[in-house]
């Protein structure tokens, strides 16, 4: 009765859509392109690659998984390597990335949940198995899986006490789909509980931790944010990065830049919003404040001004890499926060703020630490930053902390690969 219903309302949103289907199209590149993706037509290169070969299925869902789907491939190619992998994301700024760094035979974009759209996908890749990385409950993909015999498991999920709301309100229809997967390895026994309350087989559940905490930062240190950032050849130049930013934040880190400003002369700031489609909002945002800034599209050798707004994708590790203070956004707004591990790894001091539900475990382990801290608005912001940036000796041992929590963790990887081993 659910998944009738589920469809019903998906057949009726997808039907009032497709007129709409040519507008998306002249909107632009961003949405025009992988729109045939979204709907299981494949390009002959992706079909060439993995089409009826058996891959195994990885689906991250954005930037953030793909760094942890990177480290289960790798794993895969060790332990199988004649078996193909397909990884799919739902966004395209992952799909892109997932191009340049995941090492999959093929990355395309995931298709909508419909079933004759899933359907689809399923004829045209016939996998050997699928793998979810994080909380992706997809109601038709798993269905139409374990229909066809197709191993699902589950792995790095987690269940904020939000999501978990969301899922136990519809738990009609989500306990039927938890219930099909096959293995289930959750982040920590809070999220395990949890799971196992929205109707997961006791049995089919463990706890294999946080894939993002296996991830290794690529080979990189910060070169490319170099060069674009010449001032830091200056000894008394501070870069303060502020990464995947969200409505709300943008103001609040633009206010208390302007009063760390004063106190230290050469500071920058690195602004780097979480969705391209801010960029326009962000940069009139920038516009009104008053101070000088510069698209990172648009450098071209002149001088550096107060800000360097970050408008491209993929780069955001490399400012990171070379900042002295890092705020990870959707924190001081109830976002649910981003992958704090990310500046850790190249021992930078974190900051966020408490709306970190996605990320809990891992923000309480740095503040408990003394590697991450939690500010609660722009005056908190300003005083720890301050703080942080007027003493290098603290933000280095600040910053030395957080690396050795966010340590690449190689158990979570070998963990998983032992719920995946069972199905090959």
């Amino acid at each position: 009765m659910f998944y009738a219903i589920y469809n019903i309302l998906g057949t009726v949103v997808l039907i009032a859509g497709l007129p709409f289907l040519p507008l998306l199209a002249l909107l632009g590149e961003r949405f025009r392109r992988g729109l045939p993706e979204r709907f299981a037509f494949y390009p002959r290169t992706v079909r060439d690659a993995v089409g009826y070969q058996s891959p195994v299925w990885l689906h991250a869902a954005s930037v953030g998984e793909v760094g942890a789907a990177r480290e289960l491939i790798a794993a895969l190619r060790r332990r199988f390597p004649g078996r193909k992998v397909l990884l799919t994301t739902f966004t395209a700024t992952g799909r892109d990335l997932a191009i340049r760094s995941a090492g999959a035979d093929a990355c395309v974009l995931a298709p909508l949940d419909h079933p004759w759209i899933v359907g689809r996908a399923l004829r045209a890749f016939h996998p050997a198995a699928l793998i979810l990385i994080e909380t992706e409950l997809w109601p038709n993909l798993l269905r139409l899986c374990h229909r066809r015999g197709v191993p699902t498991l589950l792995l790095s999920g987690r269940l904020s006490p939000r999501s978990f709301g969301r899922y136990y309100f519809l738990r009609g229809l989500f306990s039927a789909v938890v219930v099909r997967l096959s293995a289930i390895g959750m982040q920590s026994e809070e999220d395990a509980r949890r799971i196992k309350r929205l109707g997961a087989d006791p049995r089919r559940v463990a706890v294999t931790g946080n894939l993002k905490r296996a991830a290794r930062p690529e080979r990189r240190e910060g070169k490319a944010a170099q060069n674009a950032l010449r001032c830091k050849a200056d000894p008394a130049a501070r870069v303060l990065v502020a990464g995947s930013t969200h409505r709300g934040e943008d103001e609040i880190l633009i206010d208390a830049f302007k009063e760390l400003r004063a106190r230290f002369p050469g500071l920058m700031l690195v602004l780097a919003p979480r969705h391209p489609q801010r960029f326009g909002d962000v940069e009139q945002l920038l516009k009104q404040s008053g101070l000088r800034y510069i698209k990172r599209t648009e450098m071209n050798g002149q001088p550096l001004p107060d800000i360097l707004f970050l408008d491209t994708l993929g780069e955001l590790s490399e400012f990171y890499a070379i900042a002295d203070v890092a705020f990870v956004g959707g924190s001081l707004v109830e976002a649910g926060g981003h992958n704090v591990l990310e500046p850790a790894r190249y021992h930078t001091p974190v900051l966020f703020g408490p709306h970190t539900g996605n990320f809990s475990h891992i923000t309480e382990e740095l503040k408990a630490a003394g590697g991450g801290i939690e500010v609660l608005g722009k005056e908190d912001l300003v005083r720890q930053s301050g703080r942080l940036l007027s003493d290098p000796a603290e933000a280095k041992k600040v910053g030395e902390i957080a690396y050795r929590v966010a340590g690449a963790d190689g158990k979570i990887v070998e963990g998983s690969m032992e719920l995946v081993s069972r199905y090959f």
